[in-house]
């Protein structure tokens, strides 16, 4: 890929991340900081878990995009696969943030 693109994708990486960092943080610590809650089940209380990895991984993004890259895509998918095999819904929101993620991992894979 040429150095333009690779730059479109990680600004777009970028931009996504921060903007969902933006809508996401509040919602996180007026829902479930500081977590883990026993009136919650263990489903909400495994997203509890996840939603602050994956922000730090929005944040870092804008610094090591690899790390940002595993960070973002590891957990949510994890989450999304115990949601499967638990037999609970999955939440396709939550696939949201594997935008930024999986630019991010495009952009270091594809610089190299």
């Amino acid at each position: 890929m040429k150095q333009k693109q690779l730059n479109k994708i990680k600004w777009t990486a970028r931009i996504t991340g921060t903007i969902l960092f933006l809508l996401i943080f509040p919602f996180y610590i007026g829902y479930g900081f500081p977590f883990p809650n026993s009136t919650l089940t263990f489903f909400e209380n495994l997203w509890l878990t996840i939603i602050p990895i994956f922000l730090i991984g929005l944040i870092i993004g804008w610094k090591h995009e690899k790390i940002a890259g595993y960070l973002i895509t590891i957990p949510i998918t994890t989450g999304l696969l115990v949601s499967l095999i638990t037999w609970q819904d999955p939440s396709p929101i939550m696939a949201i943030p594997l935008l930024p993620g999986i630019l991010y991992l495009i952009y270091v894979f594809k610089k190299k």
